[in-house]
């Protein structure tokens, strides 16, 4: 041993000897830095048994010449970090604990190093290799338990996934129990009113991205509280999102991500019934055309599409009979489409028109007797029949045209 080496071996060995009262100063170091760290009694007896383990272990390291990267892990050090993965505790606190620890420790070793009447080159060089064997020693047990929270988390919340989107499926199939037996397993209320929605995408590892368009869609709606949130499967999202809900601004286009909105509902069968409307809104959106589909549909947007669009060519043939001519695919046909659509939105008001699209009464005007003209019947004739086939030409696009 080097002069440092022994005079750090023969104060850990002094430390040893009472490790009792270092292990309650540093439980008080970390309750001071963190709180709310393992305040239930099993949890708290981990906590202690960690500290204590380590505080041997590193002591164990110092006083016998041991390398830090060879030293076990405690026991106690394993189990507190899968408690803390299936409390949901981020694995940043473990981190924070064992610096704090550290810390603590490190204090009172330097104290010790202090009063052992050494010489200030000799009292640097010991806490320059203390600090050396904490770090050492710190590093190698946090990334063991980094490993074992991080696997632990992995798999309880593939457990917990898996219950959530059995106990979905079995409420959409109407069964599931009560809503508090729902609401135990899903962690989710099913009383009150909640808006369903459907998050899909075509990308290759959408996982991130559809993760992101929930949060999106969560901020814009502004309900407060986080949706419930199950995947199917790999590129499908179902979210749920506790209301009182409703965008006071459209939902911004969520990037490479579709989203198809239902309708605010409430309680066990509105859970079901909001589900069932953003589905029936998927459909009628993916049945477009992907260089027409919309980033976001929302089911109160599609009227009586959400009846229509599980037969696309059949919709198709209706809207060509309806618009004949005003249903070809152009640019000429569609500044058509796109006045009559706004004129009758507006309730056949030229004035809300022509504010709309930015034109004045008279070019609004023209372009309606044009439209008359290239459908051969007037706009009145079947109105509600025209104004279903421009919603679809709307949301679906070319899949309902014709070529000229």
């Amino acid at each position: 041993m080097t002069p440092v080496t022994d005079t750090l071996a023969r104060l850990a060995g002094t430390v040893r000897d009472d490790v009792g009262a270092l292990a309650a100063h540093v439980l008080t170091e970390i309750d001071a830095g963190l709180p709310d760290l393992g305040r239930d009694p099993r949890s708290r007896e981990l906590l202690v048994g960690t500290i204590e383990g380590s505080l041997e272990g590193a002591l164990a390291v110092i006083a016998d010449g041991g390398d830090p990267d060879d030293a076990p892990v405690p026991p106690a050090a394993t189990e507190f970090a899968r408690r803390l993965a299936q409390q949901g505790v981020p694995v940043t606190v473990v981190l924070r604990a064992y610096r704090l620890g550290q810390a603590a420790f490190q204090r009172v070793l330097i104290s010790r190093i202090e009063d052992a009447g050494l010489g200030a080159g000799e009292i640097a060089a010991a806490v320059g290799e203390l600090s050396t064997v904490a770090f050492g020693y710190v590093d190698r047990i946090s990334e063991a338990m980094v490993a074992v929270h991080q696997a632990e988390r992995d798999g309880w919340v593939r457990r917990r996934d898996a219950a959530r989107l059995a106990m979905v499926d079995a409420v959409l199939a109407g069964r599931g129990g009560t809503a508090a037996e729902v609401e135990r397993v899903l962690g989710h209320p099913v009383t009150g009113e909640h808006l369903a929605a459907v998050f899909w995408s075509d990308a290759a590892d959408p996982g991130r991205a559809l993760e992101r368009a929930v949060a999106v869609v969560g901020e814009t709606l502004g309900g407060g509280r986080a949706p419930l949130v199950v995947a199917p499967d790999g590129a499908t999202l179902w979210a749920w999102y506790p209301g009182p809900v409703g965008p006071a601004d459209p939902v911004p286009d969520p990037g490479e991500v579709f989203v198809a909105l239902g309708t605010p509902e409430h309680g066990l069968d509105g859970f079901r019934r909001s589900h069932r409307r953003a589905r029936q809104a998927q459909a009628v959106a993916a049945a477009a055309d992907p260089a027409d589909r919309r980033p976001v549909t929302p089911a109160a947007a599609l009227g009586p599409l959400v009846l229509l669009g599980g037969d696309v060519e059949l919709l198709a043939s209706w809207v060509r009979e309806v618009l004949r001519d005003l249903a070809i695919d152009d640019e000429a046909h569609e500044r058509l489409r796109a006045t009559v659509d706004a004129y009758l939105r507006s309730g056949g008001s030229l004035a809300g028109a022509a504010a709309e699209l930015h034109l004045h009464r008279n070019s609004v005007q023209y372009r309606l007797r044009r439209a008359e003209e290239v459908r051969g019947r007037p706009l009145a004739e079947g109105r509600t029949d025209v104004e279903v086939a421009l919603l679809a030409c709307r949301f679906l696009g070319r899949v309902v045209l014709r070529e000229g």
